[in-house]
This record gives C-alpha cells, structure tokens and sequence, in this order.
C-alpha cells in the first residue's frame, strides 16, 4: 500500500515537473515578445490557445510588469487573474472607455463577447501586448461560451446555439500573418527581431495627441469666430475625436462666455469629451449640478437626445458626439441651434457611421450647403497602418460595407428573395461581409453583437434579396427573422402577471405583459427584426416584394410581425404590409425620441383574431391614455384611423 502511495506521488511530481519544463520557456517567449514590443509605434496580437490548465498557467506572467494592464473576464466562471491587474466582465468593459493600458489580457474561458473585445481593443497603446486567450483553435466551436446563455431564447438552451461565429473567428486568427500564436503542444516559431518601425512619433503641442486634433479645433475656433457655423467630423475610433470636442469646449469656455451642450446617446460616450475638459479647466470649474459645470460666465452641459428634444434646450454652441448612433430625424433637429458640431465613428463598436453618411450628411449638403467637413485619420494611441487594428476590424467586421449599389444596368433584370443557409453564409466570407455592411448602412445601432446574433441565434432566420441578370446576382437588401411563439402556459402566466421576463419572444411578451391577452401565448409568428435595402434600389417595392416572400415561405405560422421606433413614415410602410399597430410603448427612446410600437398582420384565423383583438385595445389606449398626449398628430390620426 505505501508502495503504491510513493508510485502515484512520484508520477504527480514527474508530471509537475514535466510540466514546469514545458511551461517555463513558452511564459519566457511571452516575456521576450512584450520586452521586443516595447518601443515600437504598433501594438501586437497574442493568441494563447489551449487547455484551461495550460492557458491558467501561461497567464500567471509573473515576469512582466502588470501596473497599467487590464484584465477582460469572470474569474467566476474563467480563468483566474494575475493579482495585481484591474479585472472587468466583459459585460463591464464600456467602464473602461477612454482609459489607456500597455497590456490587455481577454479571457475567452469567460466568454467571447465581441462587442466587448471591440471596446477594450481600443485602450491598447502603441507598444502594448493584447493576449487573446482561447480554448484550443479545433475545439473552440464545441466549447460551451457562457456567452452563448444570452443568446438562447426560450425554449431553446446554450446547446442550441450555432458555433459559427467562433469558427470565422477561428479562421480570421489562423489566417493573419502578424499575430503570434502559441497552441498547446505545437512548439513556437522562434523571435524575430523586432521588425516594427521604432522611430519616435512627432513632438505634438500639449494638450493635442495628434495634428488632426490640433489642425480641427484651431479650424473650429476660427469658424466659430466668425458667424454661426455647422461643421462635420468624422474618423475612425481611437483618433481622438471626442478629446477634440472636449478640448474645443475648453478653449472657447476659457476665452469668453459661451453657452454649450454635449450630447451623445451615453454618458459613457464623452467621458474623454468631459475628463480632458475638466482637466483643462480644473483651476476655476464650478460643478452646479449633475453633468453641469460653470467656468466664470461659461457652462457646458450633457444632456442625453431626447432631453433636448422634448424640453426645446438650445446653446450657443452644440457638440454632437457618436452621431451615427443617433437617428437622422433627431440629427436634424438639432440644427435650431446657433452653431452645430457633429462628430461621428465611421468603424465602431457604438454604432454605425455608414447610415448617418448616407442619409444625414446628403441633407446638411443639400440645406445648408456651407456646412465645414473634417476627416481625422492619425490615431493618437498607435500608428496608421497598426497590425491589430486591422485584426480587429476583420474579426468583427467593422468596416463591412456592402457592394457598389449601382444596377447591374440590363432589360433583363429580376429579383429573387430567398432564405440564406446560415452555415453556407459563414463560409462565405465576402457575402457575409457584403451583407452585415448592408445591416449596418440601414441601421445605426448595428454592433459587432449582432454579428454574433446573426450567425448563431437558434430562432433567426436571415434573408436575401438578389438582383438577377445575365447568370449574375448582386444582393440587394436583407432581412432578419425572429421566430417566435407559442409560450408554454405556466410562463406564459408568469410573463402576464409580471413576474418573468425572458428572453426574446418581444412581440407574444408585449401582448402578454402589456395588452393582457392570454391567446398571444398560443400563436407563433415570426418577427421582422431588422431589413435592409440599398439606397439606390429603394422605392422600386423590393422591401415590399421581401416580406411578400417571407409571409408566403411562413404561410403555416399565425402572424407575420415587427417592433420598431415609431413614426409616421416607417409606420406607413408596415401599415402597407397589411399590420396594424398592437402596441405603442409610453416612453420615448432616449435616443431617438421616439416610441416603440409592435405592429402584426394575422396569417392564421387564430392569428388574426389576435390581430384584431391587440389593435381595438391598442387604439383605445391611444386615443384616452395620458401617456400619448404629446404624441405626433400625424402619427396619432394615422395609427387610429
């Protein structure tokens, strides 16, 4: 018996010791790839794949100076954090915006949230180390993401959840030539000599990070100056442009007294904005109240969209930042202001920039034709040209932009609509791209998130249109499709009387939770959640010809459904698509000011009894409910005629 205690201590310490000899020179390699990548303009990739022990033990990186690293993950769930770094879930990373770290650590043992990643990839400085850390790349797909628990809706479970984003994801890192990647078991290629260019960035004046930011607000005093101005900044993330927006405050607050107000759809989105201006201005800034300050005769607030929309507020000056993210109608609104600066993301994790480029910027040239443009393309923590940049956007696809939409130009052009094989779409990396650039040109939400949502929700469904000619088709437009319904009745009870919330199902779980009709739980539909058709081929009907398509494909389900921000052109549209309105939400976005609305056309004799009985409800409400009483008159007439 001890014989046999001495055998299994001897073989756990030769295993310990085996396992020592391997880890310790792979925890040297990463300690010489970050002592190489110190000093160089870029930022550098590592992928650390493997099993969780491994993956643990590498992690430890007790060689390397952690004080200004960040480590992205749930230790609860994950992988266990060196001690000394700042830990956030990947929920938590937007806390971190406009922070700056030599070293990242992202735990995909916690879950790969890929609007998360877009975050905190932007905090990386020049010189610094992002370790992506992974399950082994061929078993990646087959690990269960506790990310993929928000994904699944009733009744489906993580289990259920497609793997194809991980697998793009996995084929983007296998494929790019200037990360470095370590797998377990495979030996490293050995260190080049570091190959980045190292010679030190231009001197620029304090308090600019760059020339770009320096040549706008110099630009923006100037225009200022002389008369009420519009002006236009747009740029990729991590150019400093919101800085810029804080930095012009400042400058403009200190030299006489000025009115002005931020906005952005978060708080969070001008943190930059407002920490560099308060630095600025610490000696005299006054805080008079939440989100108001006071220099001297000067005062700059933050106010979210909607509170200056309903309340009318007006400055001399208003600063727009993340304006891709807020809608047009809202954009144009602000323009009662005396002097209005616009800056938006065109690649970003906030939102889109392609829509408000393709349907605010046309209106401010066509109206106000003096409107002053500004491109700010010097990023102020790496070098134009930075390897993980160019990572960052292809696994996430935030620059996907769709085809040229010109007609393929022939008499004999037709159209066809068709549900696109998800597994097919995944290894097609061009459609893919062509078609998540066609989602993000229509709507100025579209995230990374939904990238994932795209490919790996079990209750989507995506759609294409096609422009067909000559043995060539172009997509055209899209649409995403929720199937949702029936509820199960011991939850369905739950939802109505507001003790469960689950996820997805909107449209059974407004009428449940809201409308107070039970038979909502005993239909299933399917919801339009997103559609798109490019600019050039709208109002020839294709969005008309889709949902046609989609209603006839679903001929067998009891309703055909959507939830949108209500207005009275958009509700006209899905009015003409047979629906009528079955729910408007009391409060308005406070974004886009506007309010939700669910609108259903019944396909079924069960699904338009269920139609009927939400929109008589719905129309009453409207008409007595002091909730609408600021409500459109157009859209009121519209909704109740």
């Amino acid at each position: 018996m001890l014989g046999e205690t001495e055998s299994v201590k001897s073989a756990l310490n030769d295993l310990k010791d085996r396992t020592v000899s391997e880890i310790e020179p792979l925890q040297q390699y990463i300690t010489g790839l970050y002592n190489a990548q110190r000093g160089s303009i870029y930022r550098q990739l590592l992928v650390l794949s493997g099993s969780r022990g491994w993956c643990q033990q590498l992690t430890e990186l007790a060689d390397l100076d952690l004080d200004n690293w960040l480590w992205v993950g749930e230790p609860a769930v994950g992988l266990l954090p060196a001690s000394p770094l700042v830990v956030v879930s990947g929920k938590q990373a937007h806390q971190v915006l406009g922070q700056e770290r030599q070293g990242v650590v992202f735990d995909s043992w916690s879950g790969f949230n890929p609007n998360a990643f877009g975050q905190v990839a932007g905090l990386l400085s020049a010189g610094g180390l992002f370790i992506l850390v992974t399950p082994p790349l061929a078993d990646w797909s087959a690990f269960d993401d506790p990310e993929y628990s928000s994904i699944a809706v009733e009744p489906y479970q993580s289990k259920d959840v497609g793997r194809r984003f991980i697998q793009h994801l996995c084929r983007i890192i296998r494929n790019d030539p200037d990360l470095v990647l370590l797998q377990e078991g495979i030996k490293p290629e050995p260190l080049d000599s570091p190959g980045y260019e190292r010679s030190p960035q231009p001197v620029i004046e304090v308090p600019y990070r760059s020339r770009d930011q320096h040549r706008f607000v110099a630009a923006c005093e100037t225009l200022l100056s002389r008369a009420p101005a519009v002006a236009v900044v747009t740029a990729d993330r991590g150019r400093g442009k919101s800085a810029a927006l804080g930095i012009l405050a400042a400058r403009l607050m200190s030299r006489k007294p000025t009115d002005i107000i931020i906005t952005a759809p978060s708080r969070s989105a001008v943190q930059s904005a407002i920490q560099i201006l308060i630095e600025l201005l610490s000696d005299q800034l006054v805080t008079e109240a939440k989100d108001c300050w006071s220099y001297g005769q000067s005062k700059v607030r933050f106010l979210l969209p909607d509170q200056l929309i309903q309340k009318h507020l007006t400055a001399d000056l208003l600063l727009v930042d993340e304006a891709a993210a807020i809608p047009a109608p809202v954009l144009r609104q602000f323009l009662i202001n005396k002097s209005v600066i616009f800056a938006s993301t065109i690649h970003g994790y906030e939102g889109t920039g392609q829509g408000f480029a393709v349907r605010f910027l046309p209106f401010l040239k066509r109206t106000l034709p003096d409107t002053v443009f500004f491109r700010m393309k010097q990023p102020i923590r790496w070098a134009e040209g930075d390897p993980f940049e160019s990572f960052t956007y292809t696994a996430l696809l935030l620059d996907a932009e769709p085809e040229s939409d010109t007609a393929i130009g022939t008499s004999s052009v037709s159209f066809q609509y068709r549900q696109l094989d998800r597994d097919l779409l995944a290894q097609q990396p061009e459609l893919l791209r062509q078609l998540f650039g066609l989602l993000v040109l229509a709507h100025y939400k579209t995230t990374p998130g939904d990238l994932r949502i795209l490919l790996d929700s079990p209750n989507l469904e995506v759609w294409g249109g096609f422009e067909i000619a000559n043995n060539n088709e172009q997509l055209v437009a899209t649409a995403l499709l929720a199937r949702e319904g029936p509820i199960e009745a011991s939850l369905a009870q739950a939802i109505q009387a507001g003790t469960r919330r689950p996820t997805g199902h909107l449209i059974p779980q407004t009428l449940l939770a809201h409308a107070q009709i039970p038979e909502a739980a005993c239909c299933a539909g399917i919801r339009v959640m997103r559609i798109a058709v490019m600019p050039n081929f709208q109002r020839r009907g294709i969005g008309t010809q889709m949902i046609a398509a989609i209603g006839r494909a679903n001929s067998k389900l009891d309703w055909i459904g959507t939830s949108f921000g209500a207005t009275t052109a958009l509700c006209q549209f899905w009015e003409g698509q047979g629906m009528q309105i079955q729910r408007l939400g009391y409060r308005r976005d406070k974004v886009s000011g506007t309010h939700a609305a669910v609108m259903l056309k019944g396909i079924s004799e069960q699904g338009f009894s269920l139609q009927q009985q939400a929109n008589s409800r719905c129309r009453k409400e409207l008409l007595q409910a002091d909730e609408y009483r600021d409500l459109e008159p157009e859209l009121r007439e519209l909704l109740t005629r």
